[in-house]
């Protein structure tokens, strides 16, 4: 029997959770000896998936991390491989920085190999024995470069030790992951055995469905069987049903196993006896943690598995021992083991070495389930429910809107779906918008602009998945959608006047309040029988002034509830896919028709990528796994063999079927003299317009600019490099601060004009194309983008452009680049065809006005909606904090919640503040 001590980060439990207070790690690495940073070097969790890699400039960040105790490798080649352990808040932010050092000496592997000899070929032997294990994981599980680890002499008489100063890369091809594992100490002897060290999983890319499944499998069998799935069992009284029988030596029965016999029946009662501790689960001084007590030797029958290997002739499974130092084992929830220097396991657990490694953040319990569902209609659905920040909107608004998915079963959520589909539908059933969003954690987050065009005031809002066509219309999410123009209202009869009660607990730090003043509000989330529940929310405030306050025409209860699908019924019929990625489909033919099997290649964005690819049979190609927002322009060129070109379609998917309800709800419509917004007051430009301002050279959509800045001219103010603070000195109405401690830059072209999005930007083009907000960017992160000596000319437009919207509130920035960088036009090339494809719709943001901060003057703020958020999360008891300005309405602001808790809980509730 040895003592087993297997230190892989054993202090971590981690499963992340969406509902989790997570934190952020941040750092640079550099080279100890030059200060230099180093680029592509490894950072990762210790045993787990969750890695990434240092930039150009040396930094890194993990993000959605646990809060608590971490270890954190690094690794990078010619480097010596280190651990740091530190401890992260929740919600906070941890900084670590490291300098590695350099290896004295690299040798080539050809000089490493050549060095070895057969004495080190039989300790390589016995290592991977003791290292990878002896089962048949161990024996799909090989070490890629074994040239990195030596066997130095060991101080003790019949120890065996090994050590490496470079990362050991594995391939289990049993459990399907690639291991980096950052040997820190390996020791073996008579009496005892250690491994510690740090490892780095990555999921190996399953080359057929069958290899998948058979890995996923596997996981799942050795999960079952594991010490950690025996721990957890027994904190939760279940270790007999997940197939763990305890027994321990009788007291006065034989003190030595070799003197049983090999009929566990004849020794049952006799020689063991079933083990039973009271108590045998105890709570530890830490939270999250408990003792498990065992005392003595622990006899563990695994009665799930089979062993060919047999300790007793009628107990065919595998059979175990265990002994604890001090009769104390400390685990976390999830059977983690805080203390593995105290166990001493032999027999069956003992053989499982690095091969039976699973990674920490492996799901266990959702993979189990998958292993057991059945794949039904009725399990593999999905519905979805959008809220957006209003209930109605005017042509030209921006549109905030958060999706919540609901799933027949939830363990199948990454499984399914990760494309929306979303559509605005006249009343005519013309498709007036067509958008897509990435479906993220069952939660999909995006807005868009409406044409200021729109005229007809009924309208659908429609969202589906190509998976729900599966099951028909009815499992669309589909909602009636008031848009008007400026010029219209709502009948105030329409205004609803009995909110029902809500089941989040909504208090607001005033009842009343005046202009632009400051509003705190508190939400607590809370389930039927009125406990806290962690959740998701959005929530949006709008002003019930300028909007009539209305009910939603769909409730999120019933839009989200799924559909009675008969138990028996398969997945064999469906004929729509799931789509887990924006993909394209299409055909090569000939001058017959006929479809040809040649090369493709694909030409992105006027040459900036090419993609090699290749027809079947039929001509048939596809273009899967993309990731791309906004417009993207494709070239197809293919070549039969004689060099001929042949020609290159794309296949367009068919539309969804649309299925408008008769009785839909539109409330009654007046028609006003004045417009919604009073348009801002327009600066008067000096009859002598400044030397740096010319006609326009192309038609653009906003007319003539105010300024002109030619590249040239960028130069002078001597910031060229900054393209930002170099057009404030050319644009004498242009202002550019810093907001907080954040160091991000704000732009403001003119005064007095508040967005729909809260927004008193400018929006940036590049060559008339509007560039779009994708996550925390702004003008100023659009602008630093765009190489200043790439550029032709600057246009300013101080003034509002209508024909942009709401975008065209706050001015325009227009960059044009030189002639030699503008877009080529590739669709007069012989053998070549020109597609332009639509990808996800670009995310904006919806910036909340803080009067706090803002120092511009800001002349009239009629913002609509004065506060939307789709990210807010409540902590553990159920409770969130958010604060907002009220505008130059005076009137009464409806507050709306909506969310899903961590169980599936609806949250959904309304307020009005500031009545009358």
């Amino acid at each position: 029997m040895k003592k087993v001590l297997l230190s892989l980060c054993l202090c971590l439990g981690l499963v992340l959770q969406l509902f989790a207070q997570t934190g952020r790690l941040t750092g640079t690495v550099k080279d100890a000896e030059t200060g230099e940073p180093l680029p592509f070097c490894s950072v990762f969790l210790n045993n787990t998936t969750i890695s990434t890699t240092t930039d150009m400039e040396g930094n890194y960040t993990l993000e959605g991390l646990e809060p608590g105790a971490l270890e954190i490798g690094f690794s990078f080649t010619g480097y010596i491989a280190e651990t740091k352990k530190t401890t992260l808040n929740p919600g906070g932010t941890m900084t670590l920085h490291l300098a590695l050092k350099p290896f004295a000496q690299e040798l080539s592997d050809v000089e490493i190999k050549a060095s070895r000899d057969k004495n080190w070929e039989r300790d390589l032997r016995k290592f991977q024995n003791l290292f990878l294990g002896i089962d048949e994981a161990a024996a799909q599980t090989q070490i890629m470069n074994p040239w990195v680890i030596d066997f130095p002499a060991a101080e003790e008489k019949g120890a065996f030790t090994a050590k490496a100063d470079q990362p050991i890369e594995i391939e289990n091809r049993y459990l399907g992951y690639k291991i980096t594992f950052n040997l820190r100490d390996f020791f073996d002897s008579p009496t005892s055995y250690r491994i510690a060290g740090a490892a780095r999983f990555e999921e190996m890319e399953a080359g057929t469905d069958a290899q998948k499944s058979a890995w996923e499998k596997n996981r799942a069998d050795v999960y079952r069987k594991s010490p950690m799935n025996m721990f957890r069992a027994m904190l939760q009284g279940t270790q007999e049903r997940e197939g763990f029988y305890l027994y321990g030596d009788k007291a006065g029965g034989s003190a030595s196993m070799n003197m049983r016999s090999d009929i566990f029946a004849n020794e049952l009662g006799k020689s063991v006896v079933p083990y039973k501790a009271d108590p045998l689960i105890s709570p530890a001084n830490t939270a999250g943690e408990s003792i498990i007590n065992l005392k003595g030797r622990i006899e563990i029958h695994y009665q799930k598995g089979y062993s060919q290997a047999n300790t007793y002739k009628d107990a065919p499974y595998p059979i175990s021992w265990l002994e604890v130092s001090g009769g104390k084992v400390r685990v976390r929830e999830n059977g983690t083991v805080m203390n593995p220097q105290d166990l001493v396991f032999s027999g069956d657990m003992d053989r499982k070495r690095i091969s039976n490694l699973l990674p920490l953040d492996y799901d266990a319990q959702k993979a189990i389930m998958l292993q057991d569902l059945a794949k039904t209609a009725k399990n593999y659905q999905e519905k979805v429910y959008l809220h957006t920040d209003k209930p109605y909107y005017y042509a030209g608004d921006q549109v905030f809107f958060k999706g919540y998915f609901a799933y027949g079963n939830p363990y199948l959520r990454d499984e399914l779906s990760r494309v929306l589909h979303l559509e605005i539908i006249s009343q005519e059933r013309d498709l007036v918008i067509e958008k897509k969003f990435p479906i993220r954690d069952g939660i999909v987050v995006g807005d868009f602009y409406l044409p200021d065009s729109m005229a007809g005031e009924k309208y659908f809002l429609r969202a589906y998945t190509n998976w729900m066509r599966n099951y028909g219309p009815n499992q669309y999410f589909l909602q009636a959608l008031t848009i008007l123009d400026p010029y219209k209202r709502i009948a105030p009869e329409e205004a609803e006047t009995n909110w029902p009660g809500t089941s989040p607990v909504l208090r607001a730090d005033k009842t009343s309040f005046g202009l632009r003043e400051k509003v705190t509000l508190t939400i607590k989330a809370s389930d039927k029988d009125g406990r806290a529940v962690p959740a998701t929310l959005s929530v949006g405030a709008w002003d019930a002034r300028q909007l009539v306050p209305m009910k939603r025409t769909v409730k999120m209860e019933d839009a989200l509830d799924l559909q009675r699908v008969p138990e028996e019924l398969g997945l064999e019929r469906f004929s729509y896919g799931i789509e887990h990625s924006l993909s394209l489909m299409g055909k090569v033919t000939d001058e017959k028709g006929k479809g040809a099997a040649v090369a493709v290649t694909a030409f992105v964005n006027d040459f900036q990528g090419m993609i090699d690819l290749e027809s079947g049979s039929d001509g048939a190609f596809v273009l899967e796994d993309m990731e791309f927002y906004g417009p993207m322009q494709l070239a197809f060129s293919a070549l039969d063999k004689k060099g001929k070109p042949l020609n290159v379609t794309i296949e367009q998917a068919l539309k969804a079927p649309i299925s408008l309800p008769a009785d839909a709800f539109f409330p009654k419509v007046t028609i006003l003299a004045t417009p919604v917004r009073t348009p801002a007051s327009e600066p008067e430009l000096p009859a002598d317009r400044p030397a740096n301002t010319r006609p326009q050279e192309k038609p653009a959509i906003y007319g003539a600019p105010d300024f002109v800045v030619k590249g040239e001219d960028l130069a002078k103010t001597g910031v060229n490099s900054d393209l930002v603070n170099s057009l404030s000195g050319h644009v004498p109405s242009m202002r550019v601060t810093q907001v907080g401690a954040t160091g991000q830059q704000q732009i403001r072209i003119r005064a007095g004009a508040v967005s729909g999005g809260s927004s008193m930007e400018p929006i940036v083009m590049l060559n008339g194309a509007i560039m779009g907000a994708t996550g925390g960017s702004n003008a100023a992160n659009n602008l630093r983008g765009i190489n200043p000596y790439d550029i032709d000319r600057v246009e300013i437009v101080t003034r509002m452009a209508p024909m942009l919207g709401d975008q065209g509130r706050n001015g325009i920035i227009a960059v044009y680049l030189k002639d030699e960088l503008q877009a080529e036009d590739m669709s007069g090339m012989p053998g070549v065809t020109e597609f332009v494809v639509q990808g996800y719709q670009p995310q904006g943001n919806f910036v909340v006005l803080d009067y706090g901060q803002l120092t511009d003057k800001i002349e009239k703020d009629d913002r609509q909606t004065l506060y939307w958020n789709p990210f807010l999360v409540t902590d553990e008891k159920g409770e969130a904090t958010l604060t907002f300005y009220s505008n130059d309405s005076g009137g009464p602001v409806v507050v709306e919640v909506k969310g899903l808790g961590v169980n599936g809980e609806i949250i959904s509730g309304t307020l009005i503040l500031n009545r009358d």
